[in-house]
């Protein structure tokens, strides 16, 4: 019998998504604020389906021909991919608000995006990992375009479909490899056939196997934005819509890499020399990040290799492969995805320029130079961006320290002691960049005024992440403890 109730929280969203946009087409032009009606459903269908996912949290069960995994530990990720979303739609009310013809558009494919992404958390299977993949990649495409009125957003979605495509070939072609060489593509088979310790068995698993895995993972690293496939990130991410890229660094990311996770853990366990890949990934993804950003004007731009950077941060901590460095990659993922969500918040709330000719103009709005005495004209804003800056960059007491405190501490625990100090060395290289955004604020004479839509919704989830990242030490223990009581693996 199908338990039908363990993909009710996919289910419960996608038909939230469904139901806004015919919504519209058939009463959104009869209705002058109809984007009114798709916000208040898009948040019910929210809260709706992070209700259903932490209702499946006390479940383990395989549905669908064993294709399909619920437990504590994906319930609690899509439970958590939910409030994200939410979030999101929250800063994204100026948004649709501005663009009241793709409101409803919008907010459906955020919502089927996400979808997606909880699909690939609760595969069991590589055939059901790449249906959820490529529901999330075909949105994340339309999202990246949807400002019509921008050529840079066009530029920015046809970018991102190009290299999209190429990453989902890679990750067919490897599943196709995978299945010739094995007979199978459920994530328990293939654990049962090729996780070994034993060196004398390792040496027996088929070469063409091997190399479908590796296509996987190379895909997956495109996926979320790891060097040296991390081309396509700054120019999708400086072209898109602000909301749009807030989405990419936040939901997309989270679920990317707990989907990861979950592949790398069921089926690829203990093989001799697979770390190498993620530490090869890992220390070029630093690199890349590290020095890519320190160059950059434009704040967008900044922030893509930023997240360059915070995936080698990732990686080396999968390349540990342990359980505790899985915590710490959750973790890292949390804090992370909270830090974005806040800072990429900010810049949707920053006002830009139109032209007769290009709405939305992406200028030098978002340069850094843009914020120079912001302390004087609006100290609040000045104040929560500093505290973002200040916790990425990974100083203490505040949640980004911690977060790259455990990466570090799961990498040398497995003897990575070596790795682990050049991501120290990286890391303030990379502090570098983030202190200077503090430093113009703060120091900087100010050239223009600022101006930021005015969001109270918007200033408030600003607000709440950096008082998140200064409060965070006295909930530490509890979430660590939470995250490992729910990792099963």
């Amino acid at each position: 019998m199908i338990n039908l109730s363990l993909i009710l929280p996919e289910i419960t969203l996608f038909c939230g998504a469904l139901l806004i946009i015919l919504s519209d087409s058939f009463l959104g032009k009869k209705f002058k604020d109809f984007f009114y009606f798709s916000h208040i459903t898009a948040l019910i269908t929210c809260a709706i389906s992070s209700f259903l996912a932490v209702k499946n949290i006390p479940f383990h069960e395989l549905a669908f021909n064993n294709m399909f995994i619920s437990n504590s530990f994906t319930s609690l990720s899509k439970a958590l991919a939910i409030i994200f979303l939410t979030f999101v739609i929250l800063l994204s009310l100026n948004f649709i608000n501005n663009n009241k013809k793709i409101s409803s558009e919008f907010l459906g494919l955020l919502m089927i995006a996400t979808t997606g992404g909880m699909v690939m958390i609760s595969s069991n299977d590589f055939l059901v990992f790449y249906l959820g993949l490529e529901l999330q990649a075909l949105s994340l495409y339309l999202l990246a375009a949807i400002d019509r009125s921008s050529e840079k957003s066009s530029e920015a979605g046809m970018k991102y479909f190009v290299l999209g495509c190429l990453a989902s070939g890679m990750l067919l072609f490897g599943i196709s490899m995978i299945y010739g060489f094995s007979g199978t593509t459920n994530f328990h088979a293939l654990n049962n056939l090729y996780a070994t310790e034993n060196a004398e068995a390792y040496k027996n698993i088929p070469l063409g196997a091997m190399f479908g895995f590796v296509m996987v993972l190379i895909a997956m690293f495109f996926k979320i934005s790891a060097a040296p496939f991390h081309m396509w990130a700054p120019d999708v991410y400086q072209g898109s819509a602000t909301i749009s890229t807030t989405f990419f660094a936040t939901v997309a990311k989270f679920t990317t890499v707990i989907a990861l996770i979950n592949i790398f853990s069921r089926v690829i366990l203990g093989w001799p020399g697979i770390e190498n890949i993620f530490l090869l990934v890992s220390l070029l993804s630093l690199i890349v990040g590290s020095f890519g950003a320190i160059f950059q004007k434009n704040l967008k731009r900044l922030l893509a290799y930023s997240s360059i950077g915070h995936m080698g941060f990732i990686l080396l901590a999968m390349a540990a492969f342990s359980k505790d460095s899985f915590v710490a990659c959750v973790f890292y993922m949390i804090i992370y995805t909270v830090i974005s969500i806040g800072s990429f918040g900010f810049l949707s709330l920053i006002k830009t320029k139109h032209s007769s000719e290009i709405k939305t103009k992406h200028s030098s709005e978002l340069e850094i130079s843009s914020l120079s005495g912001l302390v004087k004209t609006n100290p609040l804003m000045a104040f929560n961006l500093a505290v973002l800056m200040f916790s990425t960059a990974g100083i203490p007491p505040l949640a980004g320290f911690f977060s790259k405190f455990y990466i570090l501490s799961a990498a040398m625990s497995r003897g990575l002691l070596i790795y682990a100090i050049i991501a120290i060395i990286f890391s303030v290289i990379s502090a570098f960049y983030y202190l200077r955004i503090v430093k113009v604020m703060y120091f900087d004479e100010a050239k223009t005024k600022l101006e930021f839509e005015d969001s109270m919704n918007g200033k408030l989830i600003i607000f709440i992440t950096a008082i998140f990242n200064i409060i965070f030490i006295f909930f530490l223990d509890n979430i660590i403890t939470l995250i490992n009581n729910f990792i099963t693996f």
